[in-house]
C-alpha cells in the first residue's frame, strides 16, 4: 500500500501564531477581539496612532494661531509702579525728594483699516484646512489599516498553497526513495525531486515568515505594536462591490469634491489673505487710550488723576520692510497655485490609474470564476481517482486549488482597495465596498 500524507497547515498556523504572540497588550488598550475581523480591525483604530497625533497637533496648532490673531486687538492693561528719588530744581513749587508714581493704563486697537481682519481670514481659513487635513488623515489611516488586513489573509492563503506544495513534493520524493531502492527510479530523477522538495521548503519557510511580518505590521498599523492578531478572518467572498463610473464623471467629481483638491485650493486662498494682510500692514492704527494714576509730587499738566483719548498711529517711512513683505507673500501665493496645479494633474492622472486597473480587475474575477469552478472539479475527479486507488495522491490537485483560492482572494481584495483608494480621490463615500462607520 503507497505512504500517503495528510498535509497539516493548521498545525503550522498555530506555531506560527503561539510565535508571535505578545506578552501582554499595553495597559491603557483593551486587547485586539480574537478572532479578528474586518469590522473589528476597522472600530479599533487609534486615535492616538502618531500619523493622526500629528494631523491632530497641527489643527491645535492652527486654532491657537487663530486665537491669537483674533486677541492681537484685544484691551491691553498695564499698572507702572516707580519708586523715585529726584533733586528737584528750584523752579518747581515742591521742593520734597520722594517723585514715586502709580498709573495704570488701557489700550485698545480699534482699527487697522483691514490689516487684522486679513491676518483673521488667513488664520480662520487655515484652521478650516487643518481640520479637513486631519479628516483626511483618518481616512488614509483606515486605507493602511485595511491593506495590512488583507496582507494578512493574502500571507495565510500563500502559506496554505506552500505548505501543500511542499506536502506533495515530500510525498512525490519518498515515494522515488522506495522506488530507488528497487531500481525502478534513477539517481539523477531522486536528486531532481530531492532539490525541488527543498525548493518547497524554502518557498514554505518564505511564506511562514511573511505571516508573521504581516500580522506585526496590522499590529503596528493597530497602534498596538507588541499584539500580533493570532486569528484574522476574511470577509465573505465575493465582496459587494459599488458599480464603476464613467471615467467623465470622475474626472469631473475630481475637480468639484476631491479632498485632497479642495485642500490645495484653500492654501491659495490663505495665500491671497496673507498677500492682502501684507500690502495693509502699513495703514494707520487707531486706539482707545486711558490712564488713571497718583503721584506723590502732584504738578504739571500731565499729571491728571485720569485721562481718556484716541490715537492715530501713521507710518511714514518703513524702508523695504512693506515690498519684501509682500514679495514674499506673493511668492507663497505662486507656490500655492503652482502646488494646486500639480495635484490636480497628479490626481487625475490617479484617478485613471485606478479606473484602468478596476476595469481590468473586473475581468479578472471573471477568470478568478472560471478557474474557481474548473479547480472545483479537478478536484473532485482527483478524489474520485484517489478513492479508486487510480492516483497516488491528492498533491497536484490540493495545490492547484489552494493556488486558485489564493488568486481569488487577491482579485477580490486589490478591487476593493483599488475602490477605496478611488472613493478617496474623489471624495465620493458611495465608492467604498465597506461602510464608512465599520
Amino acid at each position: 500500500m503507497q505512504t500517503r500524507m495528510t498535509p497539516a497547515p493548521a498545525l503550522a498556523v498555530i506555531l506560527i501564531l503561539l510565535a508571535g504572540q505578545p506578552a501582554a497588550a499595553d495597559a491603557g488598550q483593551e486587547p485586539l477581539p480574537q478572532p479578528l475581523r474586518l469590522e473589528s480591525a476597522l472600530a479599533v483604530i487609534d486615535a492616538d496612532y502618531p500619523s493622526l497625533r500629528r494631523a491632530r497637533a497641527l489643527r491645535e496648532r492652527a486654532e491657537r494661531e487663530l486665537e491669537a490673531e483674533r486677541a492681537a486687538s484685544d484691551i491691553e492693561l498695564e499698572a507702572r509702579l516707580e519708586a523715585r528719588w529726584v533733586d528737584p530744581n528750584d523752579l518747581v513749587p515742591v521742593d520734597g525728594n520722594d517723585d514715586s508714581r502709580a498709573v495704570v493704563n488701557a489700550r485698545k486697537l480699534l482699527s487697522d483699516f483691514g490689516h487684522s481682519s486679513n491676518r483673521i481670514a488667513a488664520s480662520q481659513r487655515q484652521a478650516d484646512l487643518s481640520l479637513a487635513e486631519e479628516e483626511l488623515s483618518h481616512t488614509r489611516h483606515r486605507l493602511a489599516v485595511l491593506q495590512r488586513y488583507f496582507d494578512v489573509l493574502l500571507a495565510d492563503l500563500a502559506f496554505a498553497r506552500d505548505n501543500e506544495a511542499m506536502a506533495s513534493a515530500f510525498v512525490s520524493l519518498n515515494r522515488a526513495r522506495e522506488r530507488n531502492e528497487l531500481g525502478q527510479v534513477s539517481d539523477i530523477d531522486l536528486f531532481e525531486l530531492e532539490a525541488r522538495y527543498q525548493t518547497a521548503r524554502a518557498v514554505r519557510l518564505r511564506s511562514q515568515q511573511e505571516q508573521r511580518r504581516t500580522r506585526a505590521e496590522l499590529g503596528e498599523i493597530l497602534n498596538r505594536p507588541g499584539e500580533a492578531p493570532a486569528q484574522v478572518l476574511g470577509p465573505a467572498l465575493p465582496l459587494a462591490l459599488p458599480g464603476l463610473p464613467d471615467i467623465g464623471r470622475l474626472l469631473e467629481a475630481v475637480d468639484r469634491q476631491s479632498p485632497e483638491i479642495a485642500i490645495r485650493r484653500g492654501e491659495v486662498e490663505v495665500a491671497q489673505r496673507r498677500v492682502a494682510a501684507a500690502r495693509t500692514q502699513h495703514r494707520p492704527r487707531l486706539s482707545a487710550e486711558a490712564q488713571v494714576g497718583a503721584w506723590v509730587r502732584e504738578f504739571g499738566g500731565d499729571r491728571n488723576p485720569a485721562a481718556v483719548g484716541l490715537v492715530l498711529e501713521i507710518p511714514l517711512y518703513q524702508g523695504r520692510r512693506l515690498s519684501a513683505a509682500v514679495g514674499q507673500a506673493t511668492a507663497e501665493r505662486h507656490q500655492a497655485q503652482a502646488d494646486l496645479d500639480l495635484a490636480m494633474a497628479e490626481v487625475r492622472s490617479a484617478v485613471r490609474d485606478l479606473y484602468y486597473e478596476i476595469e481590468a480587475l473586473l475581468i479578472q474575477r471573471d477568470e478568478v470564476t472560471a478557474r474557481m469552478d474548473y479547480r472545483e472539479l479537478y478536484i473532485d475527479r482527483a478524489r474520485a481517482l484517489y478513492d479508486l486507488e487510480e492516483a497516488a495522491d491528492l498533491g497536484d490537485s490540493m495545490v492547484q486549488q489552494s493556488a486558485a483560492a489564493h488568486f481569488n482572494a487577491a482579485t477580490e481584495y486589490a478591487l476593493a482597495l483599488a475602490f477605496e483608494r478611488l472613493a478617496l480621490m474623489v471624495g465620493d463615500r458611495s465608492l467604498s465596498p465597506f461602510s464608512p462607520d465599520s
